[in-house]
């Protein structure tokens, strides 16, 4: 006769494996990071009365957060980005990858967003390979990237790699 759970059990097994799994691949650091100039890359409408200059990026490290409005994860890791970038004296930028432009505009309002805001059309959510956000890269102060991080971050994990990449 075959093992058969009650719908209980099948629920609690299937809990269990989520967040084992989100355990495992949920917050990784040490992600490949990409080649070339990434600050460049970020020529996307910005929210706001003024247009982003990238070039604005040189000089000194820089976290860019990959995001979207409705994540929760988005939602807690933005501000600790926030605080790393202020500590570290580097620049901040947030990418909203994935809903409208009105709903990033409430994120940055809310959270009292310290950075830039930008909204990406999907080109840079294609040319990473972005599959799941957060996302965020360190950049050192030439542009490229030093290190990527997947899923919710600390604090001091961003401030120890925006240290590094000074």
């Amino acid at each position: 006769m075959p093992f058969r759970r009650s719908g209980r059990q099948a629920s609690l097994a299937i809990s269990v494996a989520l967040v084992l799994s989100l355990a495992v691949v949920g917050c990784k650091r040490g992600e490949p990071v990409p080649g070339g100039d990434v600050a460049a890359s970020l020529t996307l409408p910005s929210l706001g009365a003024y247009a982003f200059d990238p070039a604005t990026l040189k000089g000194k490290p820089s976290l860019v957060m990959f995001v979207t409005p409705t994540c929760p994860h988005c939602l807690k890791t933005l501000p600790r980005g926030m605080a790393a970038a202020k500590a570290q004296g580097a620049n901040l930028v947030a990418v909203f990858v994935a809903g409208g432009k009105q709903n990033a505009e409430g994120v940055v309002t809310n959270l009292k967003f310290t950075g830039t805001a930008l909204v990406d059309d999907g080109t840079l959510r294609k040319k990473y390979d972005i599959r799941g956000v957060p996302y965020s890269l360190v950049l050192g102060a030439d542009g490229k990237a030093r290190e990527a991080f997947k899923g919710e971050q600390e604090e001091s994990t961003f401030a120890e790699a925006l240290s590094d990449a000074k």
